[in-house]
This record gives structure tokens, C-alpha cells and sequence, in this order.
């Protein structure tokens, strides 16, 4: 056998494999190209998603311009005869109760009763915060805390009467301290934060055993 025909058997070989190899699926293994198409699409979410949160933020920024347009285009004369909180006091029958147990055991209850008015001096429903706190003072200037409590805008609203006794809010807080029985006269300190200005009132009373 010669050159020529070793030759010619190596190429025989040589396309039978190649034709036995198109007969079964190629596979393709991971390049830097499919690496590529990933981060681009994910770069493509990504700036979607961020133009669907601008069109959001759009709609908001549209939303509060026209709020302030509509407040601005209110009557200026309808906007000095709106009300507003003034002063807020604690009313003059606002005191403390005795439980049922009896004054010796120092459990008693705070009733304070709320009232807001406006400038011209006129009772005004309220929304906003109250934090009152009571307390014994002491010879020589030093106090001791007997209850405080907190009243969201919530428990604000719910604590409007109004009755034959007057229009007011009512807020009971329970007292106990120590060596105190239920005797003399306390302090009672109010706070009362406007929700709609962010404005802070304070009121203060000295409360006596109620009967």
C-alpha cells in the first residue's frame, strides 16, 4: 500500500466521523457571551422597574401641587374665619375619685376634663395628641409622680362628652404613691400637640378630692 492510499483511507475515516457526529445533538457549553445577554437583560428589568417607580413618584409630585393649588385658591376670608385651637385648659371640675376600696389603700383615679376654644373663646373639637401627668408636691420644693398616661389622636376623639354638664374631654388616669392616701391637693400638667399644626399647648390645675 502507498502514500496515496494511506491517505485517501485517513479521509474516508475522517468524513465518516464527521457524518456520524451530525447524526447527535451538538452541545453548546456557557461563554462569555450568554454571560453578557444576562446582564443586559437584567440590566433591562432593572430600568423598567425604575421608570415604573419615577411614573409613581410623578403621579404623587402631581397629587400634592394640586392640593396646595386647591388650598391657595381658597377664599382668603373663608380661611381667617376657620377656626383654630387658642388655648386648651383643664376644667374647673376636674378632680380625683377615691376607689371603692377606701382612701386607705392610696388607690384613686384622676378625672380631667379637656377644653380646647378657640380665639374667640368658643369650645373647638380637637385632633391631636394628650400626655397629662399628676403629681404630689412636697415640702421643700420636691414632687412625686402619681400616674401619667398617654391619649393617642384616637382615644382623643373618643373621650368627647357633652351633656348638660358642658362640653369637654375626659380622661381618667389612676394614682398611687407612695405614703400618699388619697388626701390634699395635687397637680395636674397637660400637653396637648395640634395634629394639624404640630403645636403644643399645656394647661396646668391643682385637683382636690372629689365627694
Amino acid at each position: 500500500m502507498n502514500l496515496t492510499q494511506h491517505q485517501s483511507i485517513a479521509i474516508v475515516g475522517l468524513v465518516a466521523i464527521l457524518f456520524a457526529g451530525g447524526c447527535n445533538p451538538t452541545v453548546f457549553t456557557p461563554n462569555e457571551n450568554d454571560a453578557l445577554r444576562r446582564q443586559v437583560r437584567d440590566l433591562e428589568e432593572q430600568v423598567n422597574a425604575a421608570k415604573v417607580k419615577q411614573v409613581e413618584l410623578e403621579q404623587q409630585l402631581a397629587q400634592s401641587a394640586k392640593s396646595a393649588e386647591e388650598k391657595s385658591s381658597i377664599d382668603p376670608t373663608i380661611l381667617a374665619a376657620t377656626p383654630h385651637v387658642a388655648t386648651v385648659q383643664i376644667g374647673g371640675s376636674s378632680g380625683y375619685l377615691a376607689s371603692k376600696v377606701g382612701v386607705e389603700t392610696g388607690g384613686c383615679t384622676a378625672r380631667i376634663y379637656l377644653e380646647p376654644s378657640d380665639g374667640l373663646g368658643r369650645f373647638l373639637q380637637i385632633v391631636g395628641s394628650v400626655q397629662i401627668s399628676v403629681f404630689d408636691l412636697k415640702a421643700g420644693g420636691k414632687s412625686q409622680t402619681l400616674g401619667t398616661a398617654e391619649f393617642s389622636p384616637g382615644q382623643v376623639r373618643d373621650a368627647w362628652r357633652g351633656g348638660i354638664l358642658g362640653t369637654h374631654y375626659t380622661f381618667e388616669i389612676p394614682l398611687t404613691g407612695s405614703g400618699w392616701n388619697c388626701q390634699g391637693s395635687v397637680t395636674a400638667k397637660l400637653e396637648f400637640r395640634d395634629g394639624t399644626t404640630g403645636k403644643i399647648f399645656t394647661a396646668e390645675r391643682q385637683l382636690i378630692l372629689q365627694k
